[in-house]
């Protein structure tokens, strides 16, 4: 018996020659970029083996890709080298925006080139137009990076990641924040687990061996939907007598990072999607105090708390599109091959080496183990901050529109215009303990009429840090909406206070001194009051970053 064949599927639409029943699209793989999006104003059409900027790079294979961009791997024939290629979508948003980050990218790359901070900035190479087949499109040649924190904490959502490897990455973080503020005068203004990538050691090795062993770049030919025009709920094709176009897309391959053994997809491979979070149906609530006043959210918690909390489904996570347009550096780069004993190997003897040497309490022969030589090694991982599309001054802003929801600093959610280089330091505080927990720090959600997700941010905000005086509360474009004339929140009357020290032991089961400790590190980057915010220079050296016997050396990750 033959199998049975699925049944198309139609739609009914309205044409300029009247109502017509029309085959719906087949749907493209989720895991990479829509079809729709070759259209005009999108992404460029890329291959294997294309060439760009006169010849001098050749695509090797798809990297990812994101709302704004493509990213291919590419081999420089000038240097022989490999880089990162992202491909900007032609509309002239994109296009603008593109430029802009170019012009930063410059700028920060010529500033102090020997600050400690300036190796944790993603290293710009290169800038061209490339003419399409429809309009030209802006390309920016980064060096080549590993997967983002985002793929980090998934690997990890079940415990977190491990502290000695946060501790790592927080203090690279706030080094290269010191060279952004400080020495360039910029905020990044999105700084989020997507936007920080894993640095990978002896790139070119590490590349030609993965390319040897790799699957080649799989593919497949699918139609470019017509473009069309919503309206009233009615989609109507713009050109009904216009041939469909077809498009190859090519599945991602990302780097795979040092330190850790990657699992294949169905693919042979893993893909991402570069700026958007699965949706983890299976566990915890996304946001520890979202569990804390479900009753808020409808969610039928109406309960005081009572030591831990249970665990409660995932909702699914509202992304703000805004946020997503302009990601300018696609960073989803997730993993695909198996890590080689010996880089497992450096990275043991690595952690091991930069333990003994950071801590206050070594001895001479802890401070010789795991290497031949007193010559320090360097830590096991390294971090890079990327996407500076929506840098700024700190002092002239492009825009009072900022930061990634839950990323997002008081001030922002206020509307207020006076924010500074320390809305970065709120977001570092966020991306650390979703770092340790694999949870968002706020994750807030609106209740239709009854209360906006800004409404519940900022309630977030007080359970957690407490109350804050009422000047601080005023003075923002959105003050009036959020609070009343004398500093109550004006749609959510009631508040379950949960400090960020009970919070950590409670439910995160960390001891009394250790809790005490983080808290001592992260509450002064979570001050409400920007005016009362540290800075990354004065943060940098916080006793919680030093390692300790706890601390156990990390292999894979």
């Amino acid at each position: 018996m033959a199998p049975k064949q699925p049944c198309a599927k139609y739609q009914y639409v309205v044409t300029p020659t009247g109502p017509k029943i029309l085959p719906v699209d087949e749907p493209s793989c989720k895991d990479e970029e829509s079809p729709a999006d070759y259209n005009a104003g999108g992404y460029l059409p890329v291959k294997v083996n294309d060439v760009f900027n006169n010849n001098r790079y050749r695509v090797i294979r798809k990297l990812g890709w994101g709302h704004f961009s493509t990213v291919w791997l590419v081999k420089d024939t000038h240097t022989q080298r490999h880089s990162a290629l992202k491909v900007v979508k032609s509309a002239g948003r994109y296009a603008e925006t593109a430029r802009d980050e170019i012009k930063l990218l410059s700028r920060v790359s010529a500033f102090s080139p020997t600050h400690p901070g300036r190796e944790h900035i993603v290293s710009f190479l290169d800038s061209f137009s490339h003419q399409g087949p429809e309009a030209s499109h802006v390309c920016i040649v980064f060096e080549p990076l590993g997967e983002n924190l985002l793929a980090l904490i998934e690997r990890n959502k079940k415990k977190g990641v491990p502290r000695a490897l946060v501790k790592v990455i927080a203090r690279q973080i706030l080094l290269g924040l010191e060279y952004l503020h400080d020495e360039c005068d910029l905020v990044h203004t999105d700084i989020k687990p997507e936007n920080i990538l894993i640095s990978i050691p002896d790139i070119e090795e590490h590349i030609h061996n993965e390319l040897s062993q790799s699957p080649s770049p799989t593919s497949r030919r699918v139609g470019v939907p017509l473009p069309v025009k919503t309206r009233a709920g009615v989609s109507i094709p713009l050109n009904q007598q216009r041939t469909r176009r077809q498009v190859t897309i090519f599945d991602s391959q990302p780097l795979a990072s040092p330190g850790r053994s990657a699992g294949r997809s169905a693919h042979g491979h893993s893909s991402l999607s570069m700026n958007t979070r699965p949706d983890n149906s299976g566990s915890q609530n996304g946001s520890y105090i979202a569990q804390m006043h479900m009753s808020r959210t409808g969610s039928g918690y109406d309960e005081e708390r009572s030591g831990l909390l249970m665990p409660s489904k995932k909702a699914k996570k509202d992304i703000d599109l805004e946020r997503e347009l302009s990601s300018a550096i696609s960073t989803s780069w997730k993993a695909t091959e198996n890590l080689s004993e010996s880089w497992k190997d450096k990275v043991s003897t690595s952690f091991a080496s930069y333990k003994s040497t950071s801590s206050p309490n070594k001895t001479s022969k802890q401070r010789n183990s795991g290497r031949a030589d007193d010559k320090p090694l360097p830590p096991p991982i390294s971090v890079k901050i990327a996407d500076l599309g929506n840098a700024t001054s700190s002092k002239k802003h492009f825009t009072e529109d900022i930061q990634t929801r839950q990323y997002r600093s008081p001030e922002a959610i206020l509307g207020r215009r006076d924010w500074d280089s320390r809305v970065d330091i709120w977001s570092v505080a966020c991306v650390i303990f979703e770092l340790l927990t694999a949870e968002y720090l706020f994750d807030p959600q609106g209740q239709g009429e009854l209360f906006t997700k800004d409404d519940d941010h900022m309630a977030q905000i007080i359970e957690l840090l407490g109350d804050f005086p009422l000047e601080v509360k005023m003075g923002g474009k959105y003050s009036r909406e959020l609070f009343d004339h004398s500093g109550a929140l004006r749609y959510i009357r009631t508040l379950k206070p949960w400090p960020l020290k009970r919070v950590m032991v409670e439910k995160y089961l960390f001891s009394e001194a250790d809790a005490a400790l983080l808290c001592d590190f992260l509450e002064p980057m979570l001050a409400i009051d920007m005016r009362e915010r540290t800075h990354a220079r004065d943060i940098k050296n916080h006793r919680w970053l030093e390692p300790t016997k706890d601390d156990v050396v990390v292999t894979e990750w």
